[in-house]
């Protein structure tokens, strides 16, 4: 039977805006103790945003990715603040990443981005009656947006053009819930 591990003590790594590390000590089922270094977030969830115009095209971006040194496919979205709603989330991470807002979002469903190494849990969000309104964007992102068919966004991952976790295991979550 499979049992959980019980925390012991926490130390911290390292603490920045954007990331935050530590190595906890836990005790095993078997009673071993032992340290575990992960990512403890500064907010537990994030959103990944599949907003889909009135020609039921999804609204696809490309970004540079410093770690990979690539541009890459991505759907809107980010991490939820402490106390927000993960549908305000939504909401607010779209007008910042593409100048639109949904009438209509609803949770499709959620995942663990990393679940070996940090608890933080992603919603995909569907947002739907879309208004587009201009509003300032994050300096630290240079984003290229563009509205795709479903049928392109599945021949890309085909492809291999489509490589972000994030926004595959999205797609997945879209596609189980159309049937």
């Amino acid at each position: 039977m499979i049992k959980p591990w019980k925390h012991i003590t926490r130390t911290e790594l390292l603490s920045h805006p954007r990331m935050h590390i530590v190595e906890d000590t836990v005790e095993l089922p078997n009673g071993q103790r032992t340290q575990y270094v992960r990512e403890a977030p500064h907010t537990s969830c994030s959103v990944a945003i599949i907003a889909i115009n009135s020609q039921n095209e999804i609204l696809v971006q490309r970004e540079y990715s410093y770690p990979p040194d690539e541009i890459m496919y991505q759907l809107p979205g980010g991490g939820a603040g402490s106390e927000e709603d993960v549908i305000a989330a939504a909401n607010r991470e779209l007008s910042e990443e593409s100048g639109y807002t949904a009438r209509d979002s609803r949770v499709l469903g959620a995942f663990y981005v990393n679940n070996r190494r940090s608890d933080r849990k992603q919603y995909v969000v569907l947002c739907r009656d879309l208004i587009e309104e201009k509003r300032p964007s994050d300096p630290e992102e240079f984003i290229e947006s563009m509205w795709l068919p479903l049928p392109k966004l599945q021949q890309l991952i085909t492809d291999g053009k489509i490589t972000n976790m994030n926004m595959l295991a999205a797609l997945q979550v879209l596609q189980t819930q159309q049937g």
